[in-house]
């Protein structure tokens, strides 16, 4: 029989747990959004912006290098695909659009979570 202490550490294992698939499909989430405005910038279409999105969601999942946060990582990447396609002054616009980007996939998928 598990004692009080057991069922609440399986209970917090199993929301923390839970957090971070919400986190993780979040992050996807919010990095397929970009990747669809990045696509609209750098005129890509059909397999081409599917190819596309499906790296930055993936590389959404790779940890950064030593040092920097994945929003930096990712920010740089956008930054180096804006300049290669001739849309770099697109690229201030990046950081608030990951915020805002970020908020609406959390809210998306807390949403489905509770359907």
């Amino acid at each position: 029989m598990a004692t009080m202490f057991e069922e609440r550490e399986r209970a917090a294992e199993a929301l923390f747990a839970l957090d971070e698939e919400l986190r993780f499909l979040a992050l996807a989430r919010r990095n397929k959004m970009l990747g669809a405005w990045m696509c609209q910038r750098l005129n890509l279409t059909g397999s081409e912006a599917e190819a596309y999105k499906s790296r930055l969601v993936e590389a959404g999942a790779v940890p950064p290098a030593f040092g920097r946060t994945s929003d930096e990582a990712l920010v740089e990447r956008l930054r180096a695909d804006l300049a290669a396609g001739g849309a770099e002054a697109e690229a201030e616009a990046l950081p608030g659009l990951i915020a805002r980007y970020g908020v609406e996939a959390a809210r998306t998928v807390r949403e489905q979570a509770r359907d």
